[in-house]
């Protein structure tokens, strides 16, 4: 008879398979758009997924009926680092200049507080949410949504418009999950759509660069290349050559990431050019292309075959989680497993969305796939998670 204690009793592979995937194909993409360059990144990224593994090991080794009562705890602990940060924080150069988002840790590793933060308010939010009808009056919604609004506000400080906007779908799931009326969760929904696009108009709740990437997402370049072309044909020249400004100048700063990114998923055709023979990630003329639009080197080179691939595995890796969460009689992990899958999927959408220009820029990693530390561990201890409620998905842990 198996041993309850081992971590791989019951072991979740539909959890496990489609992470590993996304992982191995993280690591092939950092080395690829790294290996040319002064600093590859390949052994530093394999030694995150190790430290990851490990961290998630120790999780499923301590259980997640163990970590559950210290759920307040965790959040107040990374919620004191985000109210720390401008004061320990390692500033850092960005696309829109110095930002405070990381910790040095020394060795050349650092520390990103909120990432940590997305997990943490997965784990407060189960935590205060386990008891069924919690939410079942307008007054009942105040704790979740202050506990999510503070982080939040600390998370945009930084600036990171990005991981702030994951925090809402996180909320919105697991309040509806928890058994919140189908009408209060529709009205905040909608109350977040319309508060989102006010926020563009509202002094001093986005930073100038964070209102062009808007501008420029609205008006992309490739539309105002039309412009241009219709003014020149109008003969309008003066105001052809202002367009032409505008686009010189996005093509230098706010809109050359996505234009590229665009070009390059374009440009990857059915099979792609090759694993480290895309054009535009051997001109290094994506930012970021290992990190944030990573994608865009994955369409680029493995063409639509890679890009339903990596799609295709999100989507299996979200409804592995969703299956658990189903399956588990324990309010607690149900709750947690659906605020997991809300952070990747959410996350994972956002990041698709704007590699293909289909959403305005934010920094935002492509879960288990991007570089980076903290997205890496912070991911793999939430799904270490997961594969613990669902060895254990017959136990109540507490009642509701």
């Amino acid at each position: 008879m198996k041993d309850r204690d081992s971590i791989f009793h019951a072991f979740c592979w539909s959890v496990a398979a489609p992470a590993v995937g996304l992982l191995l194909i993280g690591l092939l993409f950092v080395w690829s758009t790294t290996s040319r360059d002064g600093t590859p990144l390949l052994a530093r990224q394999a030694l995150f997924v190790l430290a990851g593994a490990l961290a998630g090991a120790v999780v499923m080794k301590i259980g997640v009926r163990n970590l559950a009562p210290l759920s307040g705890a965790f959040y107040l602990l990374v919620l004191g680092l985000l109210v720390a940060m401008p004061v320990i924080a390692h500033s850092g150069p960005g696309l829109a200049g110095e930002t405070d988002r990381w910790i040095s840790l020394g060795f050349g590793f650092k520390l990103q507080p909120s990432e940590f933060m997305k997990l943490a308010l997965v784990f407060a939010l189960a935590w205060h949410l386990r008891h069924r009808g919690v939410t079942n009056t307008w007054g009942s919604y105040a704790f979740p949504f202050l506990i999510t609004a503070v982080p939040w506000f600390f998370v945009m400080r930084q600036p990171d418009l990005g991981s702030s906007l994951v925090l809402l779908p996180v909320f919105l799931a697991m309040v509806t999950v928890s058994g919140a009326r189908g009408r209060h969760v529709a009205l905040l929904a909608t109350s977040a759509a319309v508060l989102l696009p006010v926020a563009y108009f509202v002094p001093g709740v986005l930073r100038e660069y964070q209102r062009e990437r808007l501008d420029a997402f609205l008006k992309p370049i490739p539309a105002l290349m039309e412009e241009a072309r219709e003014l020149r044909q109008q003969k309008d020249h003066e105001a052809a050559q202002e367009v032409e400004a505008t686009i010189s100048r996005l093509r230098r700063g706010t809109g050359r990431q996505q234009f590229y990114s665009v070009v390059a998923i374009g440009s990857g055709g059915v099979i792609g050019q090759g694993l480290g023979d895309g054009a535009q990630n051997l001109s290094r003329r994506v930012f970021a292309s290992h990190a944030d639009f990573i994608f865009a080197a994955v369409g680029e080179e493995w063409g639509l075959f890679g890009t339903s691939l990596t799609v295709f595995l999100y989507v299996a890796l979200v409804g592995g989680v969703l299956a658990v969460a189903w399956r588990t009689r324990e309010p607690f992990g149900r709750l947690l497993c659906v605020g997991v899958a809300a952070l990747i999927g959410s996350q994972a959408l956002m990041n698709l969305g704007i590699a293909t220009g289909m959403l305005p820029v934010t920094g935002l990693p492509l879960p288990l796939v991007s570089y980076g530390g903290s997205s890496i561990v912070s991911t793999l201890v939430g799904l270490a998670c997961v594969m613990d409620v669902a060895r254990q998905r017959t136990t109540v842990f507490f009642e509701s």
